[in-house]
């Protein structure tokens, strides 16, 4: 298994639990985060790309990343990736915001609003402050590189905060946004 996940939470949850995990990012400095938290639960660190994984094909059972690489690499090349690296019956699973969280961020505000910001459909590349780029996807897009990638979709979960408990990733306006609409989608999908 590898995780794309700054400072690997997930994965240390996992190695502690007994998994042979791998961790994966780009950053070396997320990497030496990830290693500075490790804890007991020791296991290898990766520096590489979502978009080009140095790992050889059929080699995990479980990809799974958390507003990690596929936010962050053009989902067209990173989703091939993960499903060349996963075996028979491997599984993808990946968190990524929502279309509509997106479409509603007010950059003046920072924050998102109840108001439509930006066109659903042109969402593709969004120019983030650090100079980085961050990739979203319509629901019709991820399906089609989803399965333009040879993966099983197995489910779309699409998290609702109990009313009043505000949302947990960016700040929203109102605070329990999330509660209305979805701010992030959790794919489930594996490779048959």
């Amino acid at each position: 298994m590898y995780s794309i996940r700054g400072a690997g939470q997930w994965s240390r949850a996992l190695a502690a639990e007994g998994a042979t995990v791998v961790g994966l990012d780009l950053s070396e400095a997320q990497l030496a985060a990830g290693a500075r938290a490790m804890g007991a639960a020791r296991y290898p660190l990766v520096q590489g790309a979502a978009e080009q994984l140095p790992f050889a094909a059929d080699s995990f059972d479980l990809v799974f990343c958390d507003f990690g690489g596929l936010s962050w690499a053009p989902p067209h090349l990173a989703v091939p990736q993960a499903a060349r690296v996963l075996g028979r019956g491997g599984r993808l699973v990946f968190n990524v915001a929502s279309p509509w969280f997106e479409a509603c961020y007010d950059e003046a505000a920072s924050r998102v609003t109840t108001t439509l910001q930006q066109d659903y459909f042109g969402l593709n590349t969004i120019a983030e402050d650090d100079g980085a780029t961050s990739y979203q996807l319509t629901y019709g897009d991820w399906v089609k590189v989803l399965r333009g990638a040879g993966l099983i979709i197995d489910d779309l979960i699409e998290p609702r905060p109990e009313l009043g408990t505000p949302n947990g990733y960016n700040e929203t306006d109102p605070p329990d946004w999330a509660h209305r609409w979805p701010a992030e989608l959790l794919w489930v999908t594996h490779k048959p």
